[in-house]
């Protein structure tokens, strides 16, 4: 049976402009379909749209039948009762389907108590099941609320409700994004069990290896319109349209390494003992590193394991446990932070002008000075100088990431920690920021780049810094993984 089928949908915002054109598509159940393409190319807007959850001002063409019931013209309230049941939507923050004031343990088992008829006193089993599916302990992170979890933790958790929900319709909005290799694979098995399991998956994924791996269909957009369409096999092997071309070679694997002159420290950690928080376990022991102005250095290790921290203790957003960092004097606001989760960057009530003009002013600079400083940033960052009146709701993921980079480097950073600052970038983005960030290195920053991808970090570290357990290996960058 046809789980989804859409007839001539389509979004355009309040003044009638396209945002998304008429698309077709049926996906049957027990079958795949991934959306790949350029960051605001409409992918998630696809996914908003079956969902019923489109922002107010934006408007619906077409037609939308999910298990052959027209859903087009239902009230909000008739679609919310389709949210879980008939349709499941696992949005692109993972975040943003969690409840940041309850335990992990406790909502996650919402699923089986709402929809599986599982006694209460055999729900903290069946929520531990479906968290031990994603490669979370129950023990460990059960008495968790969302805020404490790493954004890979978080991620994981967010896919194990979807794994709970009983709907034949499951939307996935980029689930890799800010997972090691291993929990990346583990998440993309179980996806393979939902198509297994009978039911229908929309994949929006900037994980071309991904794609790859899940099979089934895809397609391609650009600008609102999709350009080529077919089997994973075909499209992600022989191409036919250039964007598509021009997509696959800008995977890291293909990028050119490039070296900068190296400078003195900019921080430098010495003896530092990492915990999350003062009464945790320790995180990493004894570290000691530096990082050199015009070097990008390279944080590697699981989900979890303490990368973010050791980034929040470099820029004194939290103290070590114990031992020496030390800063360039005078400099404390210009110790910059790109946050995995490009929303913690920015007020969710405020005009994102607002909040890059904030910045400003905390290193000194006029307000009034940010439409000229931010006109070259936009131009290099392919970035809408419109999308300054908007609030960060109102952009996508992947300009919501390069806004984040923009409000970094509009204050003239010394240091730069890069926490997966590419995670929700398509390969083409991704590229370009890339590039544009070992410029900013090169003249004269240094950055702490963490990231799960070890050909980024191939592509872009002169030395790496692999979590191990409580330490922590210096090397030369690790070869590329297989893809």
């Amino acid at each position: 049976m046809m789980r989804l089928v859409t007839d001539g949908l389509s979004v355009s915002d309040a003044n009638g402009r396209l945002l998304l054109a008429p698309l077709d598509v049926a996906v049957a159940a027990g079958s795949t379909v991934s959306l790949i393409g350029e960051s605001g190319a409409g992918k998630s807007l696809f996914c908003a749209a079956i969902a019923g959850l489109l922002p107010p001002e934006l408007r619906i063409g077409g037609r939308i039948v999910i298990d052959g019931q027209d859903v087009t013209g239902l009230s909000p309230r008739e679609r919310r009762a389709l949210w879980s049941r008939t349709v499941f939507l696992l949005p692109q923050e993972p975040w943003t389907a969690l409840a940041p004031a309850r335990r992990l343990l406790t909502q996650i088992a919402d699923m089986p108590r709402v929809h599986g008829g599982v006694a209460r006193s055999a729900l903290a089993t069946a929520a531990g099941r479906l968290l031990s599916r994603v490669g979370l302990s129950a023990e460990r992170a059960g008495d968790q609320r969302p805020r404490m979890l790493s954004g890979g933790m978080a991620q994981r958790a967010a896919v194990a409700t979807a794994l709970g929900a009983p709907a034949g319709l499951v939307l996935v909005d980029e689930p890799t994004k800010g997972l090691d290799a291993p929990l990346r694979d583990r998440v993309r098995d179980n996806i393979r069990l939902l198509r297994d399991e009978g039911r229908a998956v929309v994949v929006v994924t900037h994980d071309l290896a991904m794609a790859r791996d899940l099979g089934g269909q895809v397609l391609v957009l650009r600008d609102g319109v999709v350009v080529e369409r077919g089997t994973a096999e075909r499209i992600l092997t022989c191409p036919t349209h250039a964007f598509t071309r021009a997509l696959l070679d800008a995977e890291p694997e293909r990028w050119r390494r490039t070296t900068a002159p190296i400078g003195d420290p900019a921080i430098t950690f010495d003896a530092v003992e990492v915990r999350s928080n003062p009464s945790g376990p320790a995180l990493v022991r004894s570290l000691s590193f530096a990082v050199p102005k015009g070097a990008i250095v390279g944080l590697c290790g699981p989900s979890g394991s303490g990368k973010t921290t050791i980034g929040n203790v470099a820029i004194g957003l939290i103290p070590p446990a114990s031992g020496t960092v030390s800063r360039l004097a005078g400099e404390s606001r210009r110790y910059q932070k790109l946050y995995q989760d490009p929303g913690a960057a920015f007020a969710a009530w405020r005009s994102i002008r607002a909040t890059l003009a904030d910045a400003l002013t905390a290193v000194g600079l006029p307000r009034g000075s940010l439409d000229d400083r931010f006109a070259p940033l936009a131009k290099r960052l392919r970035l809408s100088a419109a999308l300054l009146d908007r609030r960060p709701g109102s952009v996508s993921g992947g300009e919501l990431q390069r806004l984040a980079l923009a409000r970094a480097l509009l204050v003239r950073p010394v240091f730069l920690f890069a926490d997966e600052p590419t995670s929700r970038l398509d390969p083409l983005t991704q590229r370009e920021v890339a590039l544009m960030l070992t410029e900013v290195v090169a003249d004269g920053v240094a950055c702490l780049l963490a990231s799960h991808d070890p050909a980024l970090i191939t592509a872009l570290a002169s030395t790496v810094l692999t979590l191990d357990g409580n330490a922590a290996v210096v090397s030369a960058p690790p070869a590329p993984e297989p893809r």
